[in-house]
């Protein structure tokens, strides 16, 4: 289903006609079908969880930003000729180890380490003239994209690099009507059900809100199940 039918459907199941109106436009009822969306999402891995998200670092270059993400697992550097892991690092001692001079100072090369970085200042209005000639130490990308991860790498990269940042992510937030996603394709019901979930929530409904949470919760650990079956697949074949 797109969020048009995902929509339709809910105001059928649910009869909350104030959340979706006669024509099926939206009154309220796409901000409970989002966080039903990241409910499910931080609930129980499955096989759509983890994710890659590709970024290109220039020359000279030594961070990159990426939405979404809620926990990086592993990031991977590819150049013209090769594919390599990097290690990660504590931001602290890569800081310390690496990023002590201005980045003008620093001798480039192929990264080996990252960190996951710092993505937020305070106050959070802040910007690059309130640090002056400071700014050159400032590790934290501009802005305040508040749904930004970011990584830093230990040297500028002396070739343009592509980063692929694996790890766990959100499933995409469903603005237009045509828009898809995992849930809203594979499992609607399971996405409606988690929608009624946070209705219950706003309605400080106690008991409404386990028996929700209860039946979505053994639907989930079957989708589970699966992702299991993937991991264990042939490890218990024994050797020779």
């Amino acid at each position: 289903m797109n969020l048009l039918q995902l929509r339709t459907k809910f105001r059928a199941i649910s009869g909350r006609a104030d959340l979706v109106n006669a024509d099926f436009t939206d009154n309220g009822a796409d901000f409970y079908i989002n966080e039903g969306r990241k409910f499910l999402d931080r609930l129980i891995e499955t096989q759509k969880t983890i994710a890659s998200c590709f970024r290109f670092v220039p020359i000279d270059g030594f961070s990159a930003q990426f939405p979404h993400c809620r926990a990086i697992k592993e990031v991977w550097a590819t150049s013209t000729s090769a594919r390599w892991r990097l290690e990660k690092m504590n931001l602290s001692d890569l800081i310390a180890d690496y990023l002590t001079g201005l980045p003008s100072s620093r001798t480039a090369g192929l990264p080996l380490y990252y960190a996951p970085a710092t993505t937020r200042y305070i106050p959070e209005d802040a910007g690059a003239d309130d640090f002056e000639a400071f700014i050159g130490f400032v590790d934290i990308p501009a802005g305040n994209a508040h749904e930004y991860n970011s990584v830093l790498l230990n040297v500028p990269v002396e070739e343009k690099l592509s980063l692929e940042i694996k790890g766990l992510y959100y499933s995409m937030e469903l603005v237009e009507e045509a828009d898809e996603n995992y849930w809203s394709v594979v499992h609607p019901l399971l996405l409606i059900t988690a929608t009624m979930r946070y209705l219950e929530v706003i309605n400080r409904n106690t008991q409404g809100v386990n028996d929700w949470t209860a039946s979505i919760t053994t639907e989930m650990n079957q989708i589970g199940f699966d992702l299991v079956e993937e991991l264990i697949a042939d490890a218990d074949e024994m050797e020779g």
